[in-house]
């Protein structure tokens, strides 16, 4: 990676236009459907799928905050924080971005970006203002094509830009719901491995049988999980305290049963494919990676203390 651009950035823009068409809402009746989405675009391309979901994400964050987004720009959600995080200050009635924001996707390949700047959100251009983009630090091989570095800004933006009121962004029942998106293309990433072990298996015996089975009805459940979590948002979309001990559970259950796999198909088909099958050990490699938005206890802490509240 060097330029500043992501490798392969025109295929992987040219593909994330060809799964840009919208999505349902969250908590719109058709929640399930998102969802499957989502996972389907991660059973076949994780890489694609990371950017999708931001993309698709802007688009539920702008209708709940009533912002209009711009017409047939890609969109990316940069929403990290680090050691200079990105503030918003005062600028007669406009605001001055300066910071740096990690951990963005999407760098030479969307178009337009919600950024979060102190407890403000705002609709920016990736290509206005800004003092420098760093890709350089990246080492993985996994998401190299989405793009993902840090962002340098120093920009003026017009309080139309403004996305919502001060604290919107993570205040939303929608925060949680995207959340459970996020989890969809773990499960879809998970899927998308069992299916290419199975279409290479070699081993007969027992024990590595045992372990495909293991993997393949982890992966079942994993879908039975995201229908539930549906379900349970379309019921009640509007109830952010729900909304966030549900998406902390799923997103803890998803990742569990997701390492789980990878464990059950590396011991049970062994060393050989990741030695030698490149595509088994770049969809590895990227599901673990993804997984680790996941923040195990820390994220999951919140939901055994308000069980104890509720007693």
């Amino acid at each position: 990676m060097s330029g500043g651009v992501a490798p392969d950035a025109g295929s992987i823009r040219a593909s994330l236009l060809a799964v840009a068409k919208p999505l349902p809402a969250p908590g719109a009746g058709h929640t399930g459907q998102r969802l499957r989405a989502l996972f389907d675009i991660a059973v076949a391309d994780l890489e694609l799928a990371r950017l999708a979901e931001a993309h698709h994400d802007a688009h539920a964050i702008a209708a709940e905050l009533d912002h209009d987004l711009v017409d047939g720009a890609l969109y990316g959600v940069w929403a990290a924080s680090g050691p200079d995080p990105l503030q918003a200050g005062p600028c007669g009635v406009d605001h001055h971005l300066v910071g740096t924001l990690p951990w963005c996707s999407g760098i030479g390949v969307v178009d337009r970006a919600l950024v979060t700047a102190g407890d403000l959100l705002f609709d920016v251009a990736v290509a206005d203002g800004k003092r420098g983009e760093s890709l350089a630090p990246w080492m993985s091989p996994a998401f190299a094509v989405t793009g993902t570095g840090s962002m340098t800004f120093d920009l003026v933006v017009s309080d139309v830009s403004r996305v919502g009121s001060r604290g919107d962004y993570l205040a939303r029942p929608g925060f949680w719901h995207g959340a459970i998106c996020v989890a969809a293309c773990w499960a879809g990433g998970a899927r998308g491995l069992v299916d290419r072990h199975l279409a290479r298996w070699r081993r007969d015996d027992p024990h590595a049988l045992a372990h495909l089975g293991g993997a393949l009805a982890w992966s079942d459940a994993l879908e039975a999980v995201l229908e539930r979590a549906a379900a349970e948002i379309d019921r009640d979309p509007g109830d952010a305290s729900a909304a966030q001990v549900r998406a902390r559970g799923v997103r803890h259950v998803i990742d569990r049963m997701s390492t789980r796999i990878i464990d059950d198909l590396g011991v049970g088909a062994g060393p050989e494919p990741l030695a030698f099958d490149h595509d088994i050990l770049a969809r590895t490699q990227q599901l673990q990676l993804y997984l680790r938005q996941c923040h195990g206890e820390r994220d999951i802490e919140p939901v055994g203390q308000e069980a104890l509240s509720r007693r």
